[in-house]
C-alpha cells in the first residue's frame, strides 16, 4: 500500500529539493523528512528556512561547494590510520567551506538569529589548513617541500636519474656496433640496451627480456645496475618519508576529531536548510504559520508545485468557520487537483518546508489521511469500491479532531443511491469525530446534506461554458454542476444524442431548478471575469516587487562604485599633495631663477600623464655584438646581424630571431668582439632539428607549472611546430600537472610520451597547430 508521501507525491518534492543540496549530507536529511509533532521545533525549522530565503534573495546561495561527508576519514584518523593525499584535499575543502560560510554570514545585510547561532558554532582551523596546503599538491601528491628531508631525497633521486641517463647515452655511443637499434629503451621500468643476441656476452649486466624473434636481447648494463639499485633505495626512502608526513598530518586531524564532527553536523543542517530555502525561493513560496490548536485552514493563491507553473491555477483554499469542505463540479479533474494541493501543501508545511502560496495558516495536524484515485487492490481481489471502503474504514478508526482527512469522490464506484447513502453516513461520522475533512462529490443528495449542516462549506470547480473547458478555479460557498452533457459533447458524442439528453434533462427539471441553473451559469461567467482582473492586479504587484528589488540592487552597486571612485580620487589627491609639497620644499630651499620655476610648474602639470605608457625610442645605433633585451619576450640576447629596413637578427640561446629595432632595448655593447661564423650559426639554429625543449626536473610544482606555461607561450611566439618538456618520472605529479595544462591550451593539437630516444615517460612531446 502506498504511503502518504507516495500518494501525495511528496517523494517527488523531496527529489527536487535534493537537487539544491550541495552534498550527500543534505540529501540524506531530505530523504528523512517527517511530520513534526512539536510546534516549537516546527516553528524553529520554518524560521531557519525563512532566514535562509531572505539571505538568498539578497546575496545568493550560501557557498557550500566544498562540503562532503568526511566522517569515514575522521574515523580512520581517530583509529591512528594514515589518510591519503586525496583524503587531505577533502579535509582542506571542508575547512575552506567553513571559512566561506562564516564570511557569507559576516557580509550579510540580513540579521539572522538561528543561522547566526549555527555559524557561530563552526570551528575554524587555519593552522591545519595551511599545513595541508603546504604539504599536499592539488593532484593529491605530497609536495617536495613538505619536509627538508623529502626535498633532499628527491633531489638525490633526480641526480641519480640524470647520471643513469648520461651513462646510458655514453654506452649507446660506445656499443653502437653490437646494438640492434642505435638507442636505449625501457623494460620493466628500467633503461636497457637492445643488444644483438650474438653479442650479449660482450656487455655485462642483467638480461631483462628478449625480442619475439630472439635476435635482440634487452640488457641493463652493470654500471647502470648499481645506480638503479641506489635509485631504488632512495625511492624507498622517499616512500617512507611521504608516509611519515601523511601520518603526522593524520594525527593533526585526529587531534581535531570532535571539532570536525560538530562542524559536519552544523554544515549538514545548513545544507538541508538552504536546499529547502532555495526550493522556496525558486518556486515563490511562503513560510506557513502553524497553529498548535488551530481551528481553520487558509491557503491563499495555493498552487500545486508539480504542475507546470505556466499552467497551474492558483486557488484560495480556505476553511475558516467550518469543519468540512465539500467540492462539486465538472468531471474534469479540477476537484482532485484541489484536494491533492490541500494535502500536499499541508504535508510540506508540517515537514518544515516553504509552500507555494501567497500566505498560509495551517493547524498542527497529528496526521494526514488520504483516499484518492483508483486504488483497486489486485492482490486482495478487491474492486475499486471495496478498496476505497477498506481505506475509509481504517481512517475512521484512527482519525482525531486534529487530523486532516481528504476523500476524493466519496461513495463512488457502486449503485448511486447506495453510494449517496454511504457517503452521507460517513461524512456524518467525521463531523462527530471533529476531523478537518476535504471531500469531493458529484452526488446531488450530498449537496442537499451539506446545506443542512452549517459545519460543511460547499465549493465548486468552475467551468467556462464559452470555451467549453474547465477553469480549475475553486469557488467557495457555491454549488457546482457536473456539466456531463457539455463535456460529452466536447469529447465528440453524436450531436443528436446530445440534443436528446438535454431535452430529457430540461423536462425533468422544475422551473426553480432551471432558474437556478441559469443563475449559476451567469455567476460562473462573472467569477471568471473577476478572476482575470484579480490576476492582472496580482501580476502588477509582482512586477512592482521585482522592480523594487532590481532598484535596490542597482542602488547598492551605484553606492559601491561611487565609494570606490571616491577612495581612488582621495588617494590620487594625497599622492598629488605629496608631490606638490616636495616641489614647493625644493623651491624654498634653493634660489631658483624664473625659467626654473616655470619648469617646476610644468612638472606639476605633467603629473596627470603618469599613467601613460612610455614609448621606446632607440637612441643607440645598434651594431653586431650589442647585447639587447627583447621586451615582449622578456629575454636577452646578442645581435648577430643588422638587416635592412630597421630590422636586426638577435641570437636567443642559439636561436636566431628576426625583429624590428623598436622591439629590442639596448643593454650594453659586446664585451668581447667575436666573429660569428655562418657555419657555427647554422649548427645552433633550431631549424636544423626543429626541436625546442625545457627541463623542469627537480623544480617545485608551482614553479614548474609557471615555467612550462611561459615556455609554451614563447614557443608559440617563435613559431615552433612542436616542443619537448622534460619532467622526469618521479611521483608523476609534474607529469600529471603538465598534462592538465596541455588539455586546457587551445593551441595544443596533441601530445605524447617521449620515445626511447626522446626521454620515454620522463618527457612529453607537444604539437601545436
Amino acid at each position: 500500500m502506498k504511503t502518504i508521501f507516495e500518494t501525495l507525491e511528496m517523494n517527488e518534492i523531496q527529489r527536487q529539493v535534493q537537487g539544491y543540496c550541495a552534498s550527500t549530507l543534505g540529501k540524506k536529511r531530505v530523504d528523512n523528512l517527517v511530520i513534526f509533532d512539536d510546534v516549537e521545533d516546527l516553528d524553529e525549522a520554518l524560521e531557519k528556512v525563512n532566514e535562509a530565503m531572505k539571505l538568498i534573495s539578497i546575496q545568493g546561495r550560501m557557498p557550500l561547494g566544498g562540503l562532503s561527508d568526511i566522517s569515514l576519514l575522521l574515523e580512520k584518523a581517530n583509529r591512528d590510520g594514515t589518510l591519503l593525499g586525496e583524503d587531505f584535499l577533502k579535509v582542506a575543502h571542508h575547512l575552506e567551506c567553513i571559512v566561506s560560510v562564516k564570511n557569507y554570514i559576516l557580509a550579510s545585510e540580513v540579521k539572522t538569529h538561528f543561522l547566526q547561532d549555527l555559524c557561530d558554532g563552526l570551528v575554524e582551523n587555519q593552522h591545519l589548513l595551511n599545513e595541508i596546503q603546504r604539504c599536499i599538491l592539488p593532484d593529491g601528491s605530497v609536495g617536495d617541500h613538505a619536509s627538508d628531508h623529502l626535498y633532499s631525497v628527491r633531489k638525490k633521486i633526480h641526480q641519480i636519474q640524470v647520471n643513469i641517463r648520461t651513462k646510458m647515452d655514453s654506452l649507446v655511443k660506445e656499443s653502437k656496433d653490437i646494438l640492434s637499434i642505435d638507442q636505449m629503451t625501457t623494460k620493466n621500468d628500467r633503461l636497457v640496451l637492445p643488444v644483438k643476441s650474438g653479442y650479449k656476452n660482450q656487455l655485462g649486466g642483467l638480461i631483462h627480456a628478449q625480442s619475439a624473434t630472439g635476435q635482440t636481447t634487452y640488457i641493463e648494463p652493470e654500471a647502470v645496475v648499481v645506480m638503479n639499485n641506489q635509485l631504488s633505495e632512495m625511492m624507498m626512502a622517499e616512500k617512507a618519508e611521504v608516509e611519515r608526513i601523511l601520518y603526522v598530518l593524520s594525527q593533526l586531524v585526529k587531534g581535531n576529531y570532535y571539532h570536525f564532527h560538530f562542524n559536519l553536523e552544523i554544515l549538514e543542517e545548513l545544507d538541508f536548510v538552504f536546499a529547502k530555502a532555495q526550493y522556496g525561493y525558486q518556486h515563490d513560496c511562503c513560510i506557513p504559520c502553524i497553529e498548535e490548536k488551530g481551528k481553520f485552514i487558509s491557503l491563499k493563491e495555493a498552487r500545486h508545485p508539480l504542475i507546470d507553473e505556466k499552467k497551474v491555477i492558483a486557488n484560495n483554499i480556505i476553511l475558516r468557520d467550518h469543519q468540512m469542505l465539500l467540492i462539486s463540479g465538472s468531471n474534469t479533474g479540477g476537484k482532485t487537483v484541489t484536494l491533492k494541493t490541500t494535502g500536499l501543501l499541508s504535508l510540506m508545511a508540517l515537514c518544515g518546508m516553504p509552500i507555494p502560496c501567497l500566505e498560509a495558516t495551517i493547524p498542527l495536524f497529528d496526521q494526514i489521511y488520504v483516499d484518492l484515485g483508483d486504488e483497486q487492490s489486485i492482490e486482495q481481489s478487491l474492486s475499486t469500491f471495496s478498496s476505497h471502503m477498506m481505506k475509509i474504514i481504517e481512517i475512521l478508526k484512527v482519525s482525531t479532531n486534529q487530523s486532516l482527512v481528504i476523500l476524493d469522490e466519496i461513495g463512488s464506484g457502486t449503485d448511486p443511491q447506495e453510494g449517496e447513502s454511504l457517503a452521507e453516513a460517513i461524512l456524518g461520522r467525521f463531523l462527530e469525530i471533529g476531523s478537518f475533512v476535504f471531500a469531493s462529490t458529484h452526488y446531488g443528495r450530498l449537496k442537499t446534506f451539506a446545506k443542512e449542516h452549517p459545519e460543511i462549506l460547499l465549493a465548486s470547480v468552475s467551468f467556462d461554458l464559452d470555451a467549453m473547458k474547465p477553469t480549475y478555479r475553486l469557488k467557495l460557498d457555491s454549488v457546482g454542476q457536473s456539466y456531463a452533457i457539455e463535456i460529452a459533447q466536447l469529447l465528440g458524442l453524436d450531436q443528436d444524442i446530445v440534443n436528446q439528453a438535454q431535452m430529457i434533462k430540461r423536462e425533468a427539471m422544475s422551473e426553480h431548478e432551471k432558474l437556478m441553473e441559469e443563475l449559476e451559469k451567469k455567476q460562473e461567467q462573472l467569477d471568471l471575469r473577476e478572476h482575470e482582473l484579480t490576476k492582472l492586479l496580482s501580476d502588477n504587484q509582482k512586477l512592482e516587487k521585482q522592480y523594487q528589488h532590481q532598484m535596490h540592487q542597482l542602488n547598492k552597486q551605484k553606492d559601491e562604485l561611487l565609494q570606490k571612485a571616491k577612495d581612488e580620487a582621495n588617494q590620487l589627491l594625497l599622492d598629488a599633495k605629496e608631490n606638490i609639497d616636495l616641489v614647493v620644499e625644493t623651491m624654498k630651499n634653493s634660489s631658483l631663477k624664473q625659467h626654473e620655476i616655470i619648469q617646476a610648474k610644468h612638472d606639476l602639470d605633467q603629473m596627470k600623464y603618469l599613467d601613460e605608457q612610455d614609448i621606446i625610442k632607440q637612441d643607440h645605433e645598434l651594431t653586431v655584438g650589442d647585447h639587447v633585451k627583447v621586451t615582449k619576450m622578456n629575454r636577452e640576447g646578442d645581435i648577430v646581424e643588422v638587416l635592412k629596413n630597421h630590422m636586426v637578427m638577435v641570437s636567443l640561446a642559439g636561436l636566431n630571431v628576426k625583429l624590428h629595432e623598436d622591439e629590442v632595448t639596448f643593454m650594453h655593447p659586446q664585451t668581447k668582439v667575436k666573429k660569428v661564423k655562418k657555419a657555427s650559426l647554422k649548427k645552433t639554429t633550431v631549424k636544423k632539428t626543429g626541436t625546442y625543449e625545457i627541463n623542469v626536473i627537480g623544480k617545485r610544482y608551482e614553479e614548474a607549472m609557471s615555467l612550462v606555461d611561459k615556455f609554451l607561450d614563447d614557443a608559440l611566439v617563435l613559431g615552433y611546430p612542436h616542443v619537448r618538456v622534460v619532467h622526469g618520472m618521479g611521483t608523476g605529479a609534474l607529469r600529471n600537472g603538465i598534462r592538465r595544462m596541455l588539455e586546457k591550451n587551445k593551441h595544443v593539437v596533441s601530445y605524447r610520451d617521449g620515445g626511447p630516444n626522446e626521454g620515454g615517460l620522463g618527457a612529453t612531446l607537444v604539437y601545436f597547430e
